[in-house]
């Protein structure tokens, strides 16, 4: 069963493609804008434009790339192919972030190693319980053998199977 992993914006990439334009368009337009066309400071009108939009650029530009590179790991982890099963135990509210007043959900997974050690990971964010889909199920987990904290719950082959 193949992995058809689909590139998710998240919350970084979202405020990334609204900062990201509208800093730009304030920086062509804090360099464009001609100083005889502005009364008073022209200095000051033109700095407070260019600043303003070269920060929201670069701020749009930084959580643009949080979003790709969190998506590349993702990817490189799938395209690796080492993966283990791990078992479904529980899903509860994520209180650490907030959409439309609604809290998503979050899936635990835990997976015992040969030598005994239990690890725990987690699923992306969902906006529906996924308990019914998940109860008494295994989900691939893909990790990095070195280092199990890089990892990607792939809770969307199982979900959509429901």
């Amino acid at each position: 069963m193949e992995t058809n992993y689909k590139f998710r914006l998240g919350i970084f990439g979202l405020i990334g493609l609204i900062f990201a334009p509208i800093g730009l368009v304030f920086l062509i337009l804090g360099i464009v804008i001609r100083s005889d066309a502005i009364e008073g400071s022209s200095t000051v009108f033109k700095g407070v434009f260019c600043g303003m939009g070269g920060l929201f650029l670069v701020l749009g530009a930084v959580f643009l790339a949080l979003s790709i590179k969190e998506n590349s790991k993702i990817k490189k982890l799938i395209a690796a192919g080492n993966y283990i099963m791990a078992n479904f135990v529980s899903a509860s509210l994520n209180m650490a972030v907030q959409i439309n007043g609604r809290n998503p959900y979050r899936a635990e997974f835990q997976f015992t190693d040969p030598l005994g050690m239990v690890h725990v990971f987690y699923s992306r964010n969902v906006m529906a319980d996924p308990t019914p889909a998940l109860t008494g199920k295994q989900v691939r987990v893909y990790v990095d053998p070195q280092n199990y904290d890089n990892y990607y719950a792939d809770i969307d082959s199982v979900m959509t199977l429901h």
